[in-house]
């Protein structure tokens, strides 16, 4: 399958463009991609010329100018843990998986102190990250 959320941001920058690149996103319209906002779904991204507010994003989720939250919801993947947020609920201690398959990674570390925080967490929801983020 591939990525799992559309995204809507308030900024568009080479930078940015570049990090989706790196999270395996292509260009959609290359001849729009330069316009003021930006906005992935399944695995392109484009360029958007209009602010829409977020009651007219159509089943985007908003991320105002959040770049934060938009690189952790654009990385929601049901194919690979790489890049993606996870959250070991007894502390709330998040961190980003870099491994394709968390439970590989775990496998490897059943014997160490971090086995607990691997087997205990889970992909962080859209929820879950917009209230982590709002105030990034």
């Amino acid at each position: 399958m591939g990525f799992t959320t559309p995204v809507f941001i308030l900024k568009n920058t080479p930078e940015l463009r570049d990090k989706l690149v790196r999270l395996g996103y292509k260009i959609g319209y290359e001849r729009y991609i330069n316009d003021d906002f930006l906005a992935t779904d399944n695995d392109e991204m484009f360029g958007i010329d209009v602010p829409y507010p977020p009651e007219q994003c159509n089943g985007y989720i908003h991320c105002g100018t959040n770049e934060a939250l938009f690189l952790a919801i654009a990385a929601l993947r049901d194919d690979t843990d790489d890049s993606q947020w996870f959250v070991y609920p007894p502390e709330n201690i998040w961190f980003i998986c870099d491994d394709d398959d968390i439970n590989y990674a775990r496998e490897n570390i059943k014997d160490s102190v971090q086995a607990a925080w691997f087997h205990c967490s889970h992909k962080a929801t859209v929820k879950e990250l917009i209230e982590h983020f709002k105030s990034v």
